[in-house]
């Protein structure tokens, strides 16, 4: 599916709009000035998807506002919590060395009122389980996921459901960095379309050690080729020249997984 979907769904135009993107099936329409969603995500059900109608086993949700509403705004989002991501294979950078790696990351669909932006849904396009990433007396909630990270996206074909996002390691310890997953804030993140695919501006993050908090910066930077007036969604929260935190920390996999 092309990334055409993004921006105004007039409801009038048709009975049932059908959305699937990753895993994610979705369903709108508008009934008697209310507006109808469902959704269900592929591993939940049993036979192929019926584009004019959710299965039995789906519910509609049901939304009634004052003035009644037949255009809504679908647009994509990044995760509101962190996101844990793997190195494609293990990788060591060497003191004083730095690398340019590119992960891709899953979307949210972000759906809501087009005349005065009232949110009505933000869904996964895939189901996210939470972790704990840190140690028993610091760290923090995030997503765990299947996301690597990439030192080159040449032969990789773009996906709708995914977010290309350029990220900058620089090694500035005296001390190898052993890169198999990092901690990737991407709630500080706008997006972008360019070519029918979906990019983040660049992630510069600092390595000083391993007891050292690591300087994580949201530069705005854009790919070669990207411009400010081809975003489509802006970052969740607000962003600041520079961020320290621990970055490339073990995870517990044990009690202090959440949500597994």
């Amino acid at each position: 599916m092309e990334n055409t979907i993004w921006g105004t769904v007039d409801l009038k135009e048709k009975d049932t709009h059908f959305l699937q993107l990753g895993d994610l099936c979705l369903w709108i329409k508008s009934r008697n000035t209310e507006i109808w969603i469902a959704y269900c995500y592929t591993d939940e059900i049993s036979k192929a998807v019926d584009e004019s109608v959710p299965p039995d086993e789906v519910k509609w949700s049901r939304w009634a506002h004052k003035n009644g509403n037949e255009q809504l705004r679908l647009l994509p989002a990044l995760a509101d919590l962190p996101l844990i991501v793997h190195s494609e294979y293990s990788l060591t950078i060497s003191p004083r060395t730095e690398i340019q790696v590119f992960s891709r990351v899953p979307l949210w669909v972000s759906i809501s009122l087009a005349d005065n932006g009232y949110k009505l849904l933000e869904l996964p396009v895939s189901k996210l389980s939470r972790t704990w990433f840190g140690t028993p007396l610091e760290g923090e909630l995030c997503y765990h996921t299947t996301t690597k990270a990439r030192r080159d996206l040449s032969q990789i074909t773009p996906e709708p459901h995914l977010v290309s996002c350029p990220i900058t390691i620089s090694n500035k310890s005296s001390e190898a960095l052993d890169f198999e997953r990092f901690c990737f804030r991407v709630e500080r993140l706008g997006i972008y379309k360019y070519n029918d695919a979906l990019w983040a501006d660049e992630t510069q993050i600092t390595y000083r050690g391993e007891e050292q908090h690591s300087d994580v910066i949201m530069t705005g930077k854009l790919p070669e080729g990207i411009e400010k007036q081809m975003q489509l969604a802006k970052p969740r929260m607000q962003i600041h020249s520079s961020l320290a935190t621990r970055t490339f920390k073990r995870i517990f996999e044990d009690t202090l997984t959440l949500g597994r």
